[in-house]
């Protein structure tokens, strides 16, 4: 949640550092920036109460992404007290947000099997491991949004350590990463001590030894 006031350049970090969108663009180099701070102004002015000039808003984005370039060349501890940890095979479904749900949810979340769940608009999406126990509570159900399952995923989780507040920067390498090895997210999720990578069962082992292998010769 944003703060109610913030200076452009805080304002600008935090729309973008929590837009996995805009952050991914802008950390990998292929955002434009005017498009960029013409997208964002208006939240921009929200967070700031006050006309902002589209040169301020470019000029900020510019600071932003050269600090998150610094830190991609120098990695200079970023992963201190990271943790990674991949879930071989997940499954994807969406659901319409009704009272009649949360049953299933339910009977979903007392199985301790892991799982991720994301509202959006309407709906809640489902992050969970591919087992047996859930696909039967799934197809026993009429509830779900559309009656497909999306599965041949997996999951890799990045734990950050609580108070580092570094998430900016081991989001930027881990892009980084990601686009020099032309390996494909099939979406992604963040909080200030966690991020969620959603990938193909065939990149994820890759992905996963790719960011491994820079974990840990910083450790």
């Amino acid at each position: 949640m944003y703060s109610q006031t913030s200076s452009v350049p805080h304002a600008v970090k935090q729309i973008i550092g929590t837009n996995m969108l805009y952050f991914q663009a802008l950390s990998t180099g292929i955002a434009n920036y005017t498009a960029l701070a013409q997208k964002i102004r208006p939240e921009v002015e929200k967070l700031t109460n006050s006309e902002v000039n589209i040169n301020t808003l470019v000029v900020a984005i510019k600071r932003f992404a050269d600090s998150l370039d610094e830190i991609d060349h120098e990695h200079d501890s970023v992963f201190d007290g990271v943790r990674m940890t991949l879930t071989g095979s997940i499954i994807d479904v969406d659901f319409n947000e009704t009272e009649d749900i949360y049953q299933i949810l339910d009977d979903i979340f007392e199985l301790g099997s892991g799982y991720n769940m994301f509202r959006t608009n309407k709906q809640i999406r489902l992050f969970a491991e591919d087992i047996d126990e859930i696909r039967s509570m799934l197809s026993s159900s009429n509830k779900v949004a559309t009656g497909e399952i999306k599965d041949g995923l997996s999951k890799i989780t990045i734990t950050i350590q609580s108070g580092k507040e570094n998430t900016y920067e081991v989001l930027s390498v881990v892009f980084s990463l990601l686009h020099n090895n032309r390996i494909q997210l099939y979406n992604a999720f963040f909080t200030q001590n966690e991020i969620i990578l959603i990938l193909s069962m065939n990149d994820a082992a890759r992905a996963y030894e790719v960011i491994r292998e820079k974990l840990y010769s910083h450790q």
